[in-house]
């Protein structure tokens, strides 16, 4: 892995998820909306291509050339998603790469990003992928889902930066 672009990377939450989502915080409010899902996943893809200085992935497949990116609310799951066409291909590409994990709380102030080589994804796409070709018997289903817990990925990967409160706190170099 590169050297981590840490500052560009805050930089580009601080201007595009965290002042984006307290400028809409009002409205969302007065209209009754929560902020939870007012930041997209490309938004996540991109703080991720410039943290780990990566790019995106033209079509199926893998958001940038060396990682898969998730985002999820701190403690909960990252969902996986194969759809018929392509499941399969997506899994076997999902198997070759490393993962990035990012947490978040609903204020999009506090985040943590975390790293999991491939190698210790393995098993989990192991698992899956009878489970996808069994799926693909029955005609009518067009997705299949599965999950990683955030448990998971505390247990196997490597946190490479955290942000409380909208500051930088801390960022280490993977190993």
């Amino acid at each position: 892995m590169s050297t981590l672009q840490v500052q560009e990377a805050y930089a580009f939450y601080k201007i595009y998820i965290l002042d984006y989502s307290r400028d809409k915080a009002e409205i969302y409010e007065r209209y009754g909306f929560s902020l939870q899902g007012s930041i997209g996943s490309k938004d996540w893809e991109v703080f991720a291509a410039i943290l780990l200085n990566d790019r995106a992935r033209q079509g199926d497949g893998a958001d940038l050339m060396n990682y898969e990116v998730k985002s999820a609310v701190i403690g909960g799951s990252f969902e996986y998603q194969y759809h018929r066409n392509h499941g399969l291909e997506k899994l076997t590409n999902d198997s070759a790469i490393d993962h990035v994990f990012i947490t978040r709380d609903e204020s999009y102030g506090n985040i943590e990003v975390w790293l999991i080589e491939r190698s210790q994804m393995k098993s989990i796409f192991d698992k899956w992928l009878p489970e996808l070709l069994e799926n693909y018997e029955t005609a009518a289903r067009q997705r299949f889902r599965r999950s990683v817990t955030f448990g998971f990925v505390k247990t196997h990967g490597t946190r490479l930066l955290a942000i409380k409160n909208g500051e930088l706190q801390d960022f280490v170099e993977p190993t």
